[in-house]
């Protein structure tokens, strides 16, 4: 079936859906959920051996004080299977901050040791620096009695996690670094088993899996989330104008790319797919997969010569249409297994790259190719040239 030349008559009216689909999914960019690798807390697998009631399990985890207790449950080969999200105990956020405030301790008093060093060698050779010494001696003192202030903050916390009261007590920093590894651990383990130990009571399973990711690495993953953007769109930029050298179709192949990628975030507001480390990868590979197409559409619109800019366009479009369907039949099928073996990673990459591959097609053949052509039929020039009368 030959697939219409959309771009024969009033081509312009196509950039209306695109730029419609752009406005609503910023609009919606805030809902996009975080997964649990990004955003922080604890996940229980639970292998049921029964049913599973979601309300149960959400009752069971709340009754000890825990509160925005997300369940899911779902059937695998072996039975259901009941996924209990849990967000990152404000305790232990606070622990973490402390623990970020003894790193800074240590290493200020790292710097002051290496100071006294120097001015113990001075004093050996003779030269007056007692003065100097006793100062840096004080100052140590100073940053050990506020790293005893921070552990006892941190004792306060772990005792009130583990609901066992902790008797420390460190004079160094080595001893106060190997006592806070002490209560963190502690405080975990009770915390664990806590959680596991009402569910216990409410229902019935044999076996469990625990992932924690802490608010420090989840911060660190984010760091990492947005370098990685940064460098992806960097490098993408440079490449683009390297190639083409003209302002105008480079930034319609960067629009077309940008505009895919906040269709995708779109639809993962909508069907509240979070975005977390697979799902993140998959917004990367999706900026390859446009950057391709959208290069194929103008190269080959613009750097050819035979026919109309209208016929290459339309050339460009039958081509990019057929390669990606088929991504994105491919890509259907890895959702459709993700839905039925309940898989979370397939599920997420899957749903991602069907949205974002839908996206390609719309804005690359209605926004990008539109703003190609109208680079090549001087639209832009025409409309500067109205703009200055």
């Amino acid at each position: 079936m030959e697939l219409p030349n959309i771009y024969e008559g009033n081509y312009s009216r196509l950039v209306i859906l695109p730029i419609l689909l752009i406005i609503i999914s910023l609009i919606l960019l805030p809902q996009v959920p975080f997964g649990i690798d990004l955003k922080g807390g604890v996940l229980v697998t639970l292998q049921m051996s029964g049913q599973a009631d979601e309300k149960a399990i959400a009752d069971s985890v709340s009754s000890v004080g825990i509160r925005n207790v997300n369940v899911k449950v779902y059937q695998n080969p072996l039975g259901a299977v009941a996924e209990v999200e849990i967000p990152t105990d404000e305790r232990f956020e606070a622990i973490d901050e402390s623990i970020a405030k003894l790193e800074t301790i240590e290493k200020e008093i790292g710097d002051i040791e290496s100071t006294l060093a120097r001015l113990r060698a001075e004093q050996t050779s003779g030269k007056d620096v007692s003065s100097q010494i006793t100062s840096n001696e004080n100052k140590i003192k100073e940053q050990l009695d506020d790293a005893s202030a921070v552990l006892a903050a941190i004792v306060l916390k772990a005792s009130d996690i583990s609901g066992k009261t902790e008797q420390i007590t460190a004079t160094d920093m080595n001893s106060i670094k190997k006592a806070v590894n002490t209560l963190v651990l502690n405080a975990k383990t009770a915390y664990r088993e806590k959680i596991l130990s009402v569910l216990s009571e409410k229902v019935s399973y044999s076996s469990y899996s625990f992932e924690e990711v802490s608010p420090t690495l989840s911060r660190y993953l984010i760091s990492k989330v947005i370098g990685v953007s940064w460098i992806a769109a960097l490098i993408a930029i440079v490449g683009i104008f390297l190639i083409f050298r003209v302002p105008a179709p480079s930034i319609a192949v960067l629009v077309g790319a940008m505009s895919d990628i906040l269709m995708a975030l779109g639809a993962m507001a909508i069907f509240q797919i979070p975005l977390t480390l697979a799902s993140f990868a998959t917004l990367m590979m999706l900026v390859g997969l446009s950057l391709d197409t959208d290069m194929m559409l103008t190269i080959k619109t613009i750097k050819r010569s035979e026919d109309t800019p209208r016929h290459r366009a339309y050339s460009a479009f039958k081509t990019g249409f057929a390669m990606t369907s088929t991504v994105i039949v491919a890509f259907v099928v890895l959702l459709i297994l993700g839905i039925i073996a309940r898989i979370p990673t397939y599920y997420q990459i899957g749903a991602v790259a069907v949205a974002g591959m839908t996206a390609d097609l719309i804005a690359t053949w209605m926004l990008n190719a539109v703003l190609v052509l109208w680079h090549l039929e001087g639209v832009y020039g025409k409309f500067l040239g109205m703009v200055k009368r």
